[in-house]
């Protein structure tokens, strides 16, 4: 595969990196496994506790980490501090076992993207990345609109209406995707074979 390739999805897209930190090996791997499944992530490392991760960030240089709280030496809580002090911009997805309001507050005030409480669903980690995804090709665009961001911060807007059910099999994250593109695309002709590879995901789901 040569550098291109790597470095975007087949629909052109840049790749995200991920970087995950938890200091079970079992865990590490179901991780591992769940989000290269997500169609434009990779994940570029794994570390089995804050110091090795904070010490990979800098040369890695991912886009997202998911973290664990629970880990030997320093606590997950310790390590999104010193990350926010590096100069490398990058997100965190809080994957743990900790559910105290305490430590899901200093997370969210910290900035996490998402927090998910062990043990989880794996769709649910899977529903997070695709939205992240969906947030960050929003800020290629360069300017983001207030749908954009509530979707991002997990707000429901009080001015729309209550959201139907949605169809068998469809997340949120993924029908908000599908509706960007088709929207950016109201002029012209397309099929739904186009949308799937597009999106990364399948024709059946984009006829639904």
């Amino acid at each position: 595969m040569n550098t291109a390739d790597q470095n975007h999805d087949k629909d052109g897209q840049r790749t995200l990196k991920v970087l995950l930190v938890e200091d079970d090996p079992m865990v590490l791997e179901i991780h591992d496994t769940v989000v290269s499944s997500v169609p434009g992530f990779t994940v570029v490392g794994h570390a089995r506790d804050g110091r090795t991760a904070l010490d990979m960030i800098p040369k890695l240089n991912p886009d997202i980490i998911i973290l664990d709280v629970y880990m030997p030496g320093r606590d997950g809580i310790d390590v999104f501090k010193e990350i926010r002090s590096l100069d490398t911009p990058v997100d965190v997805i809080m994957v743990t076992a900790a559910e105290d309001s305490s430590t899901v507050v200093a997370s969210r005030r910290l900035g996490a993207f998402d927090y998910i409480i062990k043990p989880f669903r794996f769709e649910r980690l899977r529903a997070s990345l695709e939205s992240y995804r969906a947030a960050q090709r929003s800020r290629s665009r360069g300017r983001i609109c207030q749908d954009d961001i509530d979707r991002a911060w997990h707000v429901r807007n009080p001015g729309h209406a209550e959201e139907p059910e949605l169809p068998k099999g469809i997340q949120k994250p993924t029908l908000d995707a599908l509706s960007e593109c088709l929207m950016n695309r109201a002029d012209e002709e397309f099929s739904t074979e186009q949308i799937a590879l597009e999106l990364g995901i399948s024709r059946i789901t984009v006829s639904k």
